[in-house]
């Protein structure tokens, strides 16, 4: 007995019986791009609180135009943690080195909110499941 190959994926037939077309590979790629911007987002966010975390550590000295212009751009991402911990006081007075607190729970919840985001475009470009 032969069977016949035909093509049982077309939008035609569904398009008569009233039910919705099925997603086109555009939409896919869309919905990837956001993906990819979002990852792209949360990476740079979470290197530039990186690089803070790091100048802090190693005490890199303010005044130099470098070192002022990545704290001013990095003190609106962690001005939302400023004094979470109280008055822990991690700075050393005869090298100006500091553990920054703040920055690594910055790190960590726009890493986990960041993840929420993609895990939700995910959940947008996923096919309803058939019941």
């Amino acid at each position: 007995m032969a069977r016949s190959l035909q093509r049982t994926d077309t939008d035609e037939p569904q398009a008569a019986a009233g039910v919705k077309p099925r997603r086109t590979p555009g939409d896919d790629r869309r919905a990837r791009k956001v993906e990819d911007i979002l990852w792209f987002l949360i990476a740079a966010v979470v290197i530039l609180l990186f690089v803070r975390f790091v100048l802090l550590l190693f005490g890199a000295r303010t005044g130099v135009p470098f070192v002022d212009f990545w704290y001013g751009l990095t003190a609106p991402l962690i001005a939302p943690f400023a004094g979470m911990f109280g008055n822990v006081d991690t700075y050393n007075v005869y090298t100006g080195q500091r553990i920054e607190i703040e920055a690594l729970v910055a790190i960590v919840i726009y890493a986990l909110v960041g993840y929420l985001l993609v895990l939700a475009a995910r959940l947008l470009r996923r096919e309803p499941r058939a019941s």
